[in-house]
């Protein structure tokens, strides 16, 4: 009887709960940095490529703090993985050219929803200023 209502209890609140976003899943979400390098006045690019050990960062949910970071890759790329289902936000920093004085730090954003346990989430190339 006693193993009966343990099994119970544990099934009750086991399916429960409802788990947040963030770290403990299947999914992945990944992608690529690029950067654009300008001049000192921000009037003609000099190079442009994919940008290796930059941070990234995501965010888990709706909230406002890091929940992790990495660094991209030879070829710009980034992952994180073992993510669970839910809503996310990836960014890295560049420059912002439109404002005054030109070169304030500016985030580049992208929200994200995982609707899938084990699914993969390749996202749009991040271009950045330096």
């Amino acid at each position: 009887m006693r193993t009966l209502l343990l099994v119970l209890i544990i099934c009750v609140f086991g399916f429960s709960c409802k788990k947040k976003p963030g770290e403990g899943g299947f999914a992945t979400i990944q992608g690529k940095v690029y950067v654009k390098n300008y001049d000192a006045f921000f009037t003609y690019i000099t190079s442009e490529y994919f940008l290796p050990s930059e941070t990234v960062y995501i965010i888990y949910g709706d909230g406002k703090e890091i929940g992790e970071s990495v660094k991209t890759g030879y070829d710009g790329s980034f992952k994180f993985n073992y993510l669970r289902k839910g809503n996310y936000q990836v960014y890295v920093m560049g420059k912002d050219t439109t404002s005054s004085p030109k070169g304030n730090p500016k985030e580049v954003l992208a929200k994200v929803t995982i609707n899938k346990k084990k699914e993969v989430i390749i996202l749009p190339d991040f271009v950045i200023i330096k």
